[in-house]
């Protein structure tokens, strides 16, 4: 069975990153009776080996799934069956597997044909072309050229006008193509397949609306990093989601890695590359670090960009970096409060304030009593951002802070990571909650451009931020850790 024209290999990863979302499919008890179910329906048992690693289990069931169609539908029926509630999982798992069995829209000898045309042809936005040309149901993968895009695109279904999408993005990539010469043979193109599939009002009905669209605006991009931790100390599941939609949150999850601490710098440094590249006419680009609660000592955003070169920056210099909160993604019933107090304070945030553990007035909370401090934010749904006494992750002081914000659902917490706090810590943050963000951002490039020897001092060195949206949620599958998923197991 062929997919979509990106090589085996990156099938595979598509499959296992689906199937990764399924937990069932990491404990051994419960893949094998997803296998028993799978077996039922083929009337024979599927030649997939157990395996006490999930990924290596995984793997040899995505590439079962590319080599029969049968069983890869088989197996979403069971995995259906196993996790009614997986709703999201399944959603995703349709999308990959409708990507790897529909069949191309355009006639073979027509695509070939465009290929030649596509070759080398520049985009400046290529993921927002493609979810025009889409239409407004499905997802598009990320794509990093044309005609990977255009292969793509042309095996999914007909958008409301009719057109394939295939179709409509050559129309698009004509509107931005130059020499204008390109241009016109990429519109005759798109309109010898209109005539022959009786579609050419339609196509010009998209020609004149793409020909006299205004320019899109730029638009705020989403990088998110997820560092898990596993069984061994110092090592860690690296997964992320890339976000470019002004509509809707709508991330894709990339491909999944294993990284140590000594490694990780350079694997996030990728990521951002990538990113770069993709969003290059974005407006601006936040990354987002969802952390455990051992890990929010790591001072993310001092990690540096250019790593193999004399001009090895932190990446604060140039991007907002923000962390957001593992435990509070993965629990639940901490979301209520969670979204309540977040939206309360983005739709009102002139009413919004903050609590300073152990601030200068009298009424602050103090520290070394967490269930009076959540007692405290729970009475006041207007508290939108905490600012700690001690760094969490390297004391329990902060950790239990930290902790009483994630129950009480503050979507905002700060705090500094020498401790003690700088006396001036608040003043220097400013008294605007709905920026705070931005002036975290102002003080950490404000430190790197003072002299090297002032610069430990300054107080953009060591301030960290939890900027955490609750209606940007990212997936979470799996634990922790667990008995077959460390690194060392493997």
């Amino acid at each position: 069975m062929v997919a979509t024209g990106e090589g085996g290999l990156a099938s595979v990863n598509h499959l296992v990153t689906a199937l990764r979302e399924f937990r069932v499919l990491s404990d051994p008890d419960s893949r094998a009776l997803c296998l028993e179910l799978v077996a039922r329906e083929l009337d024979t048992a599927p030649p997939v080996r157990s395996h006490r690693v999930t990924d290596y289990f995984l793997a040899e069931l995505a590439k079962e799934c590319l080599d029969n169609e049968r069983f890869m539908r088989a197996l979403r029926e069971s995995l259906a069956i196993l996790a009614p509630s997986d709703a999201t999982a399944i959603r995703q798992l349709d999308s990959v597997i409708y990507q790897m069995t529909a069949r191309p829209v355009l006639s073979a000898a027509a695509t070939e044909r465009l290929r030649p045309l596509l070759a080398g042809l520049q985009v400046a936005d290529l993921a927002g072309l493609c979810r025009g040309a889409a239409g407004p149901l499905p997802e598009v993968p990320p794509v990093t050229d044309p005609w990977q895009a255009f292969e793509i695109l042309n095996r999914m279904n007909a958008r409301p006008d009719g057109l394939p999408p295939g179709l409509a993005l050559v129309e698009y990539l004509a509107a931005s193509a130059w020499p204008l010469g390109l241009a016109d043979r990429l519109r005759s193109w798109a309109d010898e397949q209109a005539r022959e599939l009786s579609l050419t009002s339609q196509l010009r009905s998209l020609r004149q609306q793409v020909g006299h669209a205004a320019p899109a605006e730029a638009i705020d991009a989403y990088l998110v990093i997820q560092l898990l931790p596993q069984d061994e100390p110092g090592r860690y599941e690296l997964s992320s989601w890339h976000h470019y939609d002004p509509a809707d949150w709508n991330p894709v999850r990339g491909p999944v890695s294993k990284v140590t601490a000594a490694t990780v710098e350079r694997a996030v440094q990728d990521l951002v590359h990538e990113a770069v590249v993709e969003w290059e006419d974005a407006h601006c680009i936040h990354l987002e670090f969802v952390l455990s609660a051992e890990d929010l000592h790591l001072p993310v955003h001092m990690w540096r960009d250019e790593l193999d070169s004399d001009f090895a920056t932190p990446l604060c210099s140039t991007y907002s970096v923000v962390v957001r909160s593992l435990e509070r993604s993965r629990t639940r019933h901490w979301y209520p409060s969670w979204k309540k107090r977040w939206n309360t304070f983005r739709s009102q945030p002139e009413r919004s304030r903050q609590l300073v553990v152990d601030g200068p007035d009298p009424d602050s909370p103090r520290a070394g009593d967490p269930s009076a401090l959540v007692a405290r934010l729970n009475a006041d749904e207007h508290v939108a951002a905490l600012v700690l006494n001690a760094p969490p992750g390297a004391s329990r002081e902060g950790n239990l802070q930290a902790a009483a914000a994630w129950r009480a659902g503050v979507p905002v917490v700060v705090w500094d990571r020498r401790h003690p706090r700088n006396p001036d810590f608040v003043h220097q943050l400013g008294g605007d909650l709905a920026r705070l963000r931005e002036a975290v951002k102002e003080l950490r490039m404000e430190a790197q451009g003072i002299a090297p020897a002032e610069r430990e001092d300054h107080l953009g060195q060591h301030v960290m931020i939890v900027w955490d949206d609750a209606n940007r949620p990212v997936g979470v599958a799996g634990r922790l850790a667990g008995p077959d998923e460390g690194v060392g197991g493997r």
